[in-house]
């Protein structure tokens, strides 16, 4: 087994767009294959994001898509279920097995999978059984932290993507944003994500809520009808401001300061504590 084939999922997010300009200044004579796993419910940002990686890389990035969409198989195969960080199987049924069968066409190759795993993040990166299989992630063997991926990507003249741009409350006085990548429903997102979406995307917004059904909703004991209530925005954004000025004073750490994020919702104290130990990896691809 002498043949090598270099892959790179691009997410559509910050960090693996920064790993694709990192890896190609380092090694520009190697070959990488760029794959995006495409499921069909990214917001348009995604799309635009990755096509200015391609025009300013000079690079191709191949977008692979499921056989059936996301509603197809949420109806045929999960009766409505929806994909919660309990149960991920969107990102199983549609990245993961996506990639090993993609990665089926390479047996005979010695196959270096590069995942943009930052050194200031705990987690791991997806490991496939397969033996023909390494996962290499650079940024955590040189010491890359958010910092440089942020440099690296304005360097390159590639910046944040478009759904990272803030919203400022002056009510409120606030800023936030998206910050994560994937589908628009991702149900990783806080509270204060959704209001973004509401606010933001109010098409993609409307899709989500249109998934649900009874007993099946995105937030915990809460439907994304009842999210959008003047109330409910009102009190996510003044729980957002608490929380981001106890984070000020001193950041969250587990089994620490839960007396004061008491005001949180249970669905934002789930994500807290997911993203302190680690987050969905699998959407990496």
């Amino acid at each position: 087994m002498n043949k090598e084939l270099h892959v790179l999922s691009i997410s559509g997010g910050k960090d693996s767009a920064a790993l694709a300009v990192y890896l190609k200044e380092k090694y520009p004579d190697r070959e990488f294959k760029y794959l995006f796993f495409d499921t069909g419910e990214e917001l348009q940002d995604t799309y635009d994001y990755l096509h200015k990686i391609e025009s300013i890389l000079g690079i191709e990035i191949e977008h692979k898509k499921p056989e059936q969409s996301f509603n197809d198989m949420l109806k045929l195969y999960f009766n409505e279920y929806l994909p919660s960080p309990q149960k991920r199987w969107c990102t199983i049924e549609m990245k993961l097995k996506i990639f090993l069968k993609e990665m089926k066409k390479f047996q005979d190759y010695t196959i270096y999978n590069y995942v943009g795993i930052r050194a200031d993040e705990n987690r791991e990166g997806l490991t496939p059984t397969e033996e023909n299989i390494t996962t290499v992630m650079p940024f955590k063997e040189d010491g890359i932290t958010l910092n440089d991926v942020k440099r690296i990507l304005n360097d390159a003249h590639i910046g944040l993507p478009k759904y990272y741009d803030p919203i400022y409350d002056p009510k409120y006085d606030i800023t936030y944003n998206r910050t994560r990548s994937g589908c628009y429903f991702c149900f990783f997102m806080k509270q204060i994500e959704w209001v973004w979406l509401y606010e933001k995307r109010p098409n993609e917004f409307k899709k989500a809520m249109e998934f649900e059904k009874s007993g099946y909703t995105w937030i915990q004991d809460m439907p994304l009808s009842e999210l959008i209530k003047p109330e409910n925005i009102d009190r996510i954004k003044k729980s957002y401001k608490k929380m981001e000025e106890i984070k000020k004073k001193q950041p969250i750490k587990n089994g620490t300061m839960m007396q004061e994020m008491s005001f949180m919702s249970k669905h934002d104290q789930m994500i807290e504590d997911i993203e302190k130990d680690k987050l969905c990896t699998m959407c990496t691809l």
